[in-house]
């Protein structure tokens, strides 16, 4: 199995310390690089490629959220933003600008390394959206075959509930465990 590779961009050297260590316990993952601030992590993407990048919403030199705007990268990368700030106008913005999970802090590590391997095929997925068109609006971009956790994540996020109020966790699950129980 061919290993995710991950890039970490958080200014606190403690939590970039974390982040690493955490990713590092796991087999599937591979820390390519860390940085405390947006160029260098803008640097990182455009030459090392990653998959996944944590990333935090504010960093000196660049922010998150600009780095994650950045539609010229030759290969774009699946961006989790992992903050302290919970602000629902920030959080918005993250996934406005294409952010697939956004992780408050203190997380735990098991979701996180969840959040981060649900990422792997999820590239096309987070730029479909059901008012996006092709051709001058005459036929509709179709989603590509994803699964059940990818589909329930999108519904939720279409109807606008930020992933960082309490309880989204559990009305996922939710919903995940109602649609296996009427599939058997």
């Amino acid at each position: 199995m061919e290993k995710i590779n991950i890039a970490i961009a958080d200014d606190n050297e403690r939590m970039q310390e974390m982040l690493g260590n955490v990713i590092k316990q796991d087999d599937t993952l591979e820390l390519i690089g860390q940085t405390g601030n947006g160029n260098d992590i803008y640097s990182i993407i455009r030459d090392k490629e990653p998959d996944v990048v944590l990333l935090d919403i504010f960093m000196p030199k660049m922010d998150g959220l600009t780095v994650n705007e950045d539609k010229n990268l030759k290969k774009r990368p699946a961006f989790i933003v992992v903050s302290a700030v919970g602000e629902e106008r920030i959080t918005e913005d993250a996934f406005r600008l294409g952010a697939y999970y956004y992780v408050l802090k203190p997380f735990d590590n098991e979701t996180l390394l969840n959040r981060i391997k649900a990422t792997k095929g999820m590239t096309a997925v987070r730029r479909y959206h059901p008012r996006n068109f092709t051709n001058s609006g005459k036929e509709p971009i179709c989603p590509p075959e994803n699964s059940l956790e990818i589909d329930v994540t999108n519904m939720i996020h279409e109807i606008g509930v930020p992933a960082h109020i309490k309880g989204y966790q559990y009305l996922r699950d939710a919903i995940l465990l109602s649609v296996e129980d009427t599939e058997m």
